[in-house]
C-alpha cells in the first residue's frame, strides 16, 4: 500500500508542475488573462512599507509593456526601473528589475498626483529620469531599452551626456529634454 501511495504523491507533483508550465507558457504567449497574471505576480513579490502611506514591493520582475493606469510612472534610479503608483492616499512603488529601494521619488510623485488630479495616464512606455538620477545616463537609456519603454524624459543638463551614448539606444527609445519640474509637467500633460 505505501508504494500505491507514492506512485499518486508522484502523480500529484507531476500534475502540479504541468499546470505550473501551462501558466507559464501561456505568460509567455500572452494568453494568460490578466487577473492570472496578477496572481502569479502577488505571490511571489516581497512587500514593505517605507512610510504609513508607501508600499514598496521587489521582485515584480516585468517590463514596462502595456497600458499606463491614472497615477503610474515609471522612474530609473542607481540601475533600477521603479514603478510608483498612487491610488487614493496609497502609494505603491515596484522594483522591476531588482530589489533596491529608491532613495528619492519626490518628483515621481509630483507626475503622479497631477496625473491623479487631472484623470489622464502618461503616455505608454513612458519613463522619467529626474535630475538626481541623471548621472549615468547612457546606462539609464539601456535599462529603458532594456524594459520596453518608448519615450524617456531626460532633464536638459544631462542632454550633454548623450555624446557619448550608443546611437542605436537613442534610436530605439524617443529623448526628451526638460528645464524644471514645471516645465516636464507642461510636457506630459499637454498644459
Amino acid at each position: 500500500m505505501s508504494e500505491l501511495s507514492q506512485l499518486i504523491q508522484i502523480n500529484k507533483n507531476i500534475e502540479k508542475q504541468n499546470e505550473e508550465i501551462i501558466r507559464l507558457l501561456k505568460i509567455i504567449s500572452n494568453e494568460a488573462e490578466d487577473e492570472e497574471i496578477e496572481e502569479s505576480i502577488e505571490e511571489e513579490l516581497n512587500e514593505e512599507y517605507l512610510d504609513e502611506n508607501t508600499l514598496f514591493r521587489y521582485g515584480v520582475g516585468k517590463s514596462i509593456e502595456g497600458k499606463m493606469g491614472v497615477g503610474e510612472v515609471y522612474f530609473i534610479e542607481d540601475k533600477n526601473m521603479f514603478k510608483l503608483s498612487v491610488d487614493k492616499n496609497n502609494t505603491a512603488i515596484d522594483n522591476l528589475t531588482g530589489s533596491a529601494k529608491p532613495s528619492s521619488f519626490a518628483l515621481e510623485q509630483l507626475i503622479a498626483n497631477e496625473s491623479m488630479k487631472n484623470n489622464v495616464s502618461l503616455e505608454d512606455g513612458t519613463v522619467i529620469i529626474s535630475l538626481d538620477n541623471s548621472n549615468n545616463l547612457a546606462e539609464s537609456l539601456k535599462i529603458c531599452v532594456e524594459q520596453s519603454a518608448k519615450k524617456v524624459f531626460i532633464p536638459v543638463s544631462a542632454s550633454t551626456q548623450l555624446i557619448g551614448a550608443p546611437q542605436q539606444i537613442m534610436q530605439l527609445v524617443k529623448l526628451d529634454v526638460y528645464k524644471n519640474e514645471e516645465n516636464l509637467i507642461e510636457k506630459l500633460f499637454n498644459k
